[in-house]
């Protein structure tokens, strides 16, 4: 490698450190996020274990699925030019000099080998702890696996980001052969199973023999290098045999292409675009739309409203007019999804019957959106308003502001639960007030827990850092869920209406608790920025 690329790094590494030092609650959520990823097999334990995955099948068929799901399309973002990101540190510094171009690559790629790290001593964690796969086969895969992945995406990367060779309609012809084979095994996938599942009932087993199958293992690049998952972890054939030879030499094939190609920094346009798109998105601290997530400008539609309401009220009825300018059909893409789901969950009770007991509608119900609002959080609209000046001159109390800020999100959070437990519910024939029920406490628990992560992620979050906050706020969440919880195990068993009212009352509470504590909080427009 260059010299000049090493003396950065060099300096780069003694910059962190120091800066670890300065700002020591930043490397302390570092830190904690790191713990809870390694720590992360452990918690899905025993939900691998009720459904049968905690087997070496069950180890093949979750690697199996990440591979092909995550691996493959994130490939296809290099064929854009995207997925590599130069800091305004490396524009100066390596852009703008002689360095080879391949090199430059090499350099930003290799800025995520702490996560990539991070992530396969998770899985070596998991497949020794949760999966019972001894230590020596798990170290050898993964030691492998590492470096000629590695060597794999890295090549990749080069080729498909840095080659001037391959034509626009060549890359187009690739990417649109991966998604037919992504799609076409989905379809596979599904096909067999539910067939499976029709004639003799639902068996994870079968599901699990799939993902080994040559239709998997043959799929080019991707497939072959679960050829080497298949014979480390389950033992050789012939299939996984022949699949890993493929795996391995078609790495060295690629690192070799990767190495002789011939790259002027064709790409440098391109990857500064993307590279200032992400530092904008980054200075907006989460408050992004999908569209701008996805390098895309955010459409407008000709609407014409009025502003309505008294004082704070107003607040609601302009973040209605914004949602109407920016949403064609006021709800989004996301929304729905919420919809599908809840289709999706009452075709699976009826399908596998004995997969999803209807009793515990209310139960399953409250769990999925709890599990969902505290690890899915959709874009704060009501960050932008405290943002402004005009509301700290407005002639209303703290609290009502920050209520009317949030009022939007509460009705969108009914709308989805509303999409999420109708059709679940009446396809499991559950009653109408149980469904009544399961509606009113989801949206009092999404309440509940939208004012204490306002408090403690983007209020508390400016004093200690985001990292750290955030870990904070999934603890705290978690402490609070323990009365519901509770409510959820024993009061339900003896009456469903007195699990409602203490669940509803115990939000409410909690809700208005954390909701006068953050207003009072956002006294001036620095609160939510320091």
């Amino acid at each position: 490698m260059n010299r000049s690329l090493v003396y950065l790094t060099k300096r780069s590494l003694v910059n962190v450190f120091r800066k670890s030092i300065k700002k020591p609650l930043k490397s302390i959520g570092i830190i904690l996020v790191t713990i809870y990823y390694l720590y992360l097999p452990f918690i899905l334990k025993g939900f691998l274990t009720n459904f049968g995955l905690n087997s070496r099948a069950g180890f093949v068929f979750i690697a199996s699925i990440g591979t092909l799901y995550l691996s493959m399309p994130m490939t296809l973002t290099y064929f854009k030019r995207k997925g590599v990101n130069f800091k305004q540190q490396d524009i100066n510094f390596i852009l703008a000099s002689p360095i080879p171009p391949k090199q430059a690559l090499i350099y930003a790629l290799s800025k995520d080998i702490f996560i990539n790290v991070v992530m396969q001593a998770m899985f070596l964690i998991a497949a020794i702890f949760v999966f019972d796969i001894p230590l020596l086969i798990s170290f050898i895969y993964i030691t492998i696996n590492i470096i000629f992945s590695n060597f794999l995406s890295y090549s990749l990367a080069i080729i498909m980001y840095a080659s001037e060779e391959i034509t626009l309609k060549q890359k187009q012809i690739i990417k649109i052969a991966v998604y037919l084979i992504l799609l076409t095994f989905t379809i596979f996938l599904l096909t067999m199973v539910i067939s499976q599942s029709l004639k003799n009932g639902f068996d994870i087993a079968y599901l699990l023999s799939i993902i080994s199958s040559p239709f998997v293992l043959m799929i080019p690049i991707f497939g072959w290098q679960l050829g080497w998952l298949n014979l480390m972890i389950l033992g050789a054939t012939p299939l996984s045999l022949l699949a890993t030879s493929l795996f391995f030499i078609s790495t060295i094939y690629l690192t070799y292409v990767a190495y002789k190609m011939k790259s002027t920094g064709d790409y440098y346009e391109d990857a500064l675009s993307f590279s200032e798109n992400v530092a904008l998105l980054q200075s907006k601290k989460g408050d992004v739309t999908i569209a701008e997530a996805f390098g895309k400008k955010q459409k407008k539609y000709s609407y014409e409203g009025t502003l309505k309401g008294l004082n704070s009220k107003v607040i609601f009825y302009k973040q209605v007019m914004e949602r109407r300018r920016v949403k064609k059909y006021f709800l989004s893409f996301g929304d729905i999804i919420y919809l599908i789901a809840g289709i999706g969950l009452g075709v699976v009770s009826i399908i596998f019957d004995d997969f999803m007991d209807s009793s515990y509608f209310f139960e399953i119900m409250i769990g999925i959106s709890v599990y969902l609002s505290v690890f899915f959080k959709p874009a704060a609209g009501w960050k932008s308003e405290f943002k402004n000046y005009y509301i700290f001159v407005m002639p209303d109390s703290s609290i009502k502001k920050l209520f009317h800020a949030t009022l939007l999100e509460h009705f969108l959070s009914l709308i989805r639960v509303v999409f999420l437990t109708v059709p679940a519910g009446l396809l499991m024939r559950v009653s109408i007030l149980e469904i009544f029920y399961a509606i009113i406490v989801q949206s009092l628990l999404k309440a509940m827990i939208t004012y204490v992560s306002i408090f403690i992620e983007e209020i508390q979050g400016a004093k200690i850092g985001k990292t750290i906050a955030s870990m904070i706020n999934i603890f705290v969440t978690i402490i609070l869920m323990i009365g519901p919880i509770i409510a959820l195990a024993f009061i339900t068993s003896i009456s469903l209406f007195l699990s409602f009212i203490t669940i509803s009352l115990y939000a409410l509470i909690v809700m208005t608790l954390f909701l006068y504590v953050a207003s009072r909080q956002l006294n001036n427009i620095e609160a939510l920025d320091r």
